[in-house]
């Protein structure tokens, strides 16, 4: 994994691209424009381990590729959001997508970059098993990521 470092401060955005993880991102851009701060929208996707068998790559690539178009669909979602808007920072916005768990990849960023001041995710009630799993990475990265990590609730954005 290799990542460009800036002098600008950034926010460390994680998106699975839910409901919750757009209202992080909206209230990460409100806080980015506040703190003159950049974004770097994270998704992490996962290779089901297949036993003696490898994962095919073909599938692999696909499950690169629509990570890819997500955050691009995203990227777009929050910069015509941030146009809108009167402020006069106007935060860029980078998306990475790496395969992996989401604490040891948000780690390496982390290290890599030397410039995040926050991580910020979305995160709701546990209302079935994909809920449950992504508590469980919620769970996962207060515990392991060595950075200060604000979970949003799964409610409508309020401005602030």
């Amino acid at each position: 994994m290799e990542l460009h470092t800036n002098e600008v401060k950034s926010l460390l955005v994680l998106t699975d691209f839910s409901h919750s993880a757009k209202n992080a991102a909206n209230f990460a851009l409100n806080l980015a424009e506040k703190l003159n701060a950049n974004i770097i929208l994270f998704n992490s996707y996962l290779i089901p381990d297949v036993g003696f068998d490898s994962w095919p790559s073909k599938d692999v690539a696909s499950r690169s590729k629509e990570s890819l178009d997500n955050l691009e669909l995203e990227t777009l979602r929050i910069q015509e959001t941030s146009a809108k808007r009167k402020n006069t920072f106007k935060p860029q916005i980078e998306s990475v997508s790496f395969e992996g768990s989401i604490s040891e990849n948000v780690t390496e960023i982390i290290t890599e970059k030397q410039n995040i001041i926050m991580v910020i995710m979305g995160g709701g009630k546990c209302n079935g098993k994909d809920d449950m799993d992504f508590g469980i990475q919620i769970t996962d990265v207060l515990v392991n990521v060595k950075c200060a990590t604000l979970v949003i609730p799964n409610l409508e954005y309020m401005e602030f």
